[in-house]
């Protein structure tokens, strides 16, 4: 019977202490004769105790695994003790081929630090599980994110610090493009980003066929391998990952096959971040707008500077901090 109990306490990882009871009580208890009266419940007596003891101490390890469980799910930094904000760089990093997103990484870097608010960079990771940590998170940063009316009030927002236009992209020689959107919906397969905006807005306009992908680079192999007939991605985007694709797979024109809704970006940030550290993360970017800097950035990382061009005077517009979204089919946010 304490071999039972013995091999129970240790499935549980009970303490060190536990198991030198069991040694000590193990072998007197085996040699006891649960024939007599007497025996019996000497042997019960010990049994109950120590079943007191394994109960206790499995019960403690439980709570035990169970804060370290929690503990392991706490994805929020600490700088000498003070909480810091964790920033997810854009996807694709500072990677050469896409200027754009070290761009972003820079601009938010920099309204931090002239915040004066630590923060840390975390390794990237897939936008599904950036977003959820941002949701359950106290200081998560994550951008540029498509601010809709679904997730106004699940972050706090900074920017705008960009806009884009979405559009479906297919083969130029296929029929798509001479079919309305709804039509489009229910018919094409889709490629799309796993948990991003479009994903949601397409599903609700009733798309049928979403094919759902971790990582935007993996939409443009797909199309050229007939996955999919349409991919959901951004037109600045698609244009560098073309240019790092088979160059085999390019013979065929891919063109904009329905332009859908516009949009601006933001900088996402936990909902659970202080009103008062989100007013100074506006001020700093308005600033940067205002003195030049958010130009001087862009042509850094080689980007448009044509302060003329629309996109440009809709960014530097401090009238236009806090508008999301226009659906070109007349359901704007």
């Amino acid at each position: 019977m304490i071999g039972m109990f013995s091999r129970y306490a240790a499935f549980h990882r009970v303490s060190f202490f536990c198991q030198v009871v069991f040694s000590f009580f193990e072998r007197p208890f085996l040699r006891c004769s649960i024939f007599t009266r007497r025996n019996v419940t000497e042997c019960l007596t010990v049994a109950m105790l120590l079943s007191t003891i394994i109960i206790r101490d499995a019960g403690a390890q439980y709570q035990s695994d169970n804060q370290s469980s929690l503990q392991s799910q706490q994805t929020d930094s600490l700088i000498d003790g003070e909480l810091a904000y964790t920033i997810h760089e854009s996807e694709g990093g500072r990677d050469k081929v896409r200027p754009e997103p070290g761009y972003f990484d820079n601009l938010v870097t920099t309204l931090l630090k002239d915040a004066g608010l630590p923060y840390v960079i975390a390794a990237q990771a897939p936008w599904k599980r950036v977003i959820e940590q941002a949701l359950q998170g106290n200081r998560h940063v994550i951008y540029p994110t498509t601010r809709t009316a679904d997730r106004e009030n699940s972050f706090k927002w900074v920017g705008p610090i960009s806009r884009t236009i979405w559009n479906l992209y297919g083969y130029a020689d296929e029929k798509w493009q001479d079919m309305s959107f709804d039509t489009i919906l229910s018919s094409a397969r889709i490629g799309i980003l796993l948990g991003s905006a479009r994903e949601l807005y397409l599903r609700e306009r009733g798309a049928q066929q979403l094919v759902l992908v971790p990582r935007e680079d993996l939409l443009l192999p797909m199309l050229h391998a007939d996955r999919v007939d349409l991919i959901a991605i951004g037109g600045s985007v698609l244009r560098q990952y073309r240019d790092i694709v088979d160059p085999s797979a390019q013979q065929r024109d891919i063109d904009g096959i329905l332009p859908y809704r516009s949009c601006f970006l933001y900088i996402a940030i936990s909902n659970a971040a202080p009103i008062e550290e989100i007013k100074k993360l506006q001020d700093s970017l308005d600033k940067n707008k205002i003195s030049g800097q958010f130009i001087e950035f862009r042509e850094k990382h080689g980007l448009s500077s044509d302060t003329n061009s629309a996109f440009l005077r809709a960014m530097l517009n401090l009238d236009n901090n806090g508008v999301a979204c226009i659906d070109l089919f007349g359901r704007d946010d």
